[in-house]
């Protein structure tokens, strides 16, 4: 076994679609994210935080490691997966606590990171020579 096949993952069905679920949802927040600095006038009343600057730039920063990742576990990085399983559980634990303010998206949101967890671990195989 080779040193550069040791930190390769077999990319899967399941690990690619978790990956363009991580880009597309890392995508999405990087643009809330800038949303929420340059034009905070477009969120409305209904807002669980109060300063938009801030979490302007938690959702850029989430947002770019999300990309990141879905782009290292499509080209069958290891560590890509692993940021993907911790950005996965982290992001189901905030959805939860999102569930008394928004429920339905708060729903969406738990499966669709739990979705990313089952995918980047039971999904992937590791290769081996």
């Amino acid at each position: 076994m080779t040193a550069g096949t040791s930190n390769r993952v077999h990319a899967t069905g399941w690990v690619v679609t978790a990956s363009v679920l991580l880009i597309v949802a890392g995508g999405i927040n990087v643009i809330n994210g800038y949303t929420a600095l340059e034009h905070s006038s477009y969120y409305g009343d209904r807002l669980v935080y109060h300063n938009l600057s801030f979490w302007g730039w938690v959702f850029i920063l989430w947002g770019g490691a999300q990309v990141v990742a879905g782009v290292l576990a499509w080209t069958g990085r290891s560590i890509g997966n692993l940021i993907g399983i911790i950005l996965g559980a982290a992001g189901s634990m905030l959805w939860f606590f999102m569930v008394w303010s928004e429920p339905w998206a708060a729903l969406v949101g738990v499966g669709l990171n739990l979705f990313v967890l089952i995918a980047l671990t039971a999904g992937a195989e590791r290769e081996f020579d």
